[in-house]
């Protein structure tokens, strides 16, 4: 029980909202695809092996993703006004 309490404020924070890009987790990129194909989703960019960033307006989307064969659905932190992930492997550029 202790555990669940010190857990509850961390799936506040990354529990996905209405209209918002979330983080798309399965078993495989394919299967990610696929889940947000089916809950009519948009996909933004892949995010490594497993997963990806997607968004849809209609309301239920995080339903539907665990619906379709989503594993884990998060708040897609780091995506951006326009959606789109930074590639870890690129450094900042900085100006002079």
């Amino acid at each position: 029980m202790a555990i669940g309490a010190l857990l509850a404020p961390v799936g506040v924070v990354l529990a996905p909202r209405e209209g918002a890009i979330v983080l798309v987790l399965a078993s495989s990129s394919a299967q990610a695809v696929e889940a947000v194909s089916r809950a009519d989703g948009v996909i933004l960019a892949p995010i490594g092996r497993f997963g990806l960033l997607a968004r849809s307006q209609s309301p239920g989307f995080s339903t539907r993703l665990y619906q379709s064969g989503a594993a884990l659905v998060l708040a897609g932190l780091g995506g951006g006004c326009s959606g789109q992930a930074r590639d870890p492997l690129i450094s900042a550029r900085r100006s002079p």
